[in-house]
């Protein structure tokens, strides 16, 4: 039996959620540790959950999303959390990509690229960090110098989540000197001349979900695929950062609804009957559960302002820090609580641990919507 959580589900809303589950029941959970253990992300699950409708349900019908609701969107992304959450971040990065095109594309690049994403039949992912600049993006220095017809791209990114399984990557150049002014954003295609895939990272957690560096090398990008205006690459990536931080803190509370879950389960079977401590730990996890509710809430809250074109920065830094610290805790213990098991790679409650850090460094380390939660603050007295 799953948890109960509020305000209902709305019925596009349920339908997502059902129909997520069900694909991750047939396509993830039964491959889930050995995908772990191989680092090995499957495309083609991908390809499944977009000709289900799953993968671009924010965006409008016309270019071949869904065009329903972002608590349709965000919902899918917990859904599928409460496994690997691979497939969460590769919807969630996909979606960044879609989304910087729909803010900025040309109408020509909505209609040729779009489709080729909410299809699935391209996976997108989105670079803007670099070695020297990983919380202070606007420091980046990927070299774009304007050539006959188009930019020459040289310099290395990293930490590209989808690096090397994605066909078209969001990058972040250096065009100008200003810090913010002087960035622009490209939209570069797998297999171009002078554009490779460097070092993969050998992670503890996400391990399904490929982090690589990027290089350049004098890699020609035409000027049509220019995203947006010659400097405008930083209000590309501030664009989307926000809709990036909700999805992670999705994924937090759908790794924590898991572990909860798998806790629960836990109490009522054998392992209840003979632990001494079976009351304490109940008690503990529901403080977890009463946590969960609330950023679930704010998700939800935030899912609604999106819809309306509200600003949610603030929000979405509350989400993303709560969410990731909250998998972080009942992760912690899930597998303190059920002891040596809870250390076993067959019982995947340590993958939960291990994928619940990993969310609390990504899309802005926690320490990161800290320092914005509290640079707001300051406005407000």
């Amino acid at each position: 039996m799953s948890l109960t959580f509020y305000p209902p589900q709305k019925p596009d809303e349920l339908n997502a959620r059902q129909k997520a589950k069900s694909l991750y029941e047939t396509w993830i959970l039964p491959t889930a540790l050995e995908d772990d253990r191989n680092a090995l992300y499957r495309t083609d699950v991908f390809k499944t959950f977009a000709q289900a409708g799953l993968v671009a349900l924010g965006v409008p019908k016309e270019f071949g999303g869904g065009g329903q609701s972002y608590r349709c969107h965000y919902g899918v992304i917990e859904e599928l959390a409460k496994g690997p959450i691979a497939f969460s971040v590769s919807i969630a990065v996909t979606n960044l990509v879609m989304g910087g095109i729909l803010a900025f594309g040309n109408e020509t690049q909505k209609k040729t690229l779009l489709p080729k994403l909410t299809s699935g039949e391209w996976l997108g992912a989105f670079s803007l960090s670099e070695p020297q600049s990983g919380s202070d993006a606007a420091g980046l220095r990927l070299k774009a110098e304007k050539v006959n017809g188009g930019y020459s791209l040289t310099g290395t990114k990293c930490w590209c989540s989808s690096g090397g399984d994605a066909d078209i990557y969001l990058v972040m150049g250096r065009t100008g000197e200003h810090k913010t002014k002087g960035i622009t954003s490209f939209l570069v295609q797998k297999n171009t001349s002078g554009f490779k895939i460097g070092k993969k990272e050998n992670k503890m957690g996400l391990k399904a979900s490929a982090l690589t560096e990027l290089v350049f090398e004098n890699c020609f990008v035409p000027e049509s695929q220019r995203l947006g205006k010659e400097g405008d690459g930083y209000l590309v990536a501030l664009s989307q950062l926000d809709a990036g931080r909700i999805g992670i803190g999705a994924c937090g509370t759908g790794l924590a609804t898991a572990a909860i879950e798998r806790m629960q389960r836990e109490l009522k079977g054998d392992f209840g009957n003979h632990c001494a401590f079976k009351e304490a730990i109940a008690e503990k996890f529901s403080e977890h559960y009463a946590k969960l509710q609330a950023v679930k809430s704010l998700i939800t809250l935030a899912s609604e302002l999106k819809d309306q074109n509200q600003d949610i920065k603030i929000l979405a830094s509350h989400i993303k820090l709560l969410g990731s610290d909250l998998a972080m805790e009942v992760s912690h213990d899930i597998v303190h609580f059920l002891g040596e098991r809870g250390a076993q790679e067959e019982e995947q409650v340590e993958r939960f641990f291990r994928d619940a850090k990993a969310l609390q460094i990504v899309e802005g380390t926690n320490q990161i919507q800290k320092w914005v939660i509290a640079r707001e603050m300051e406005k407000m007295v």
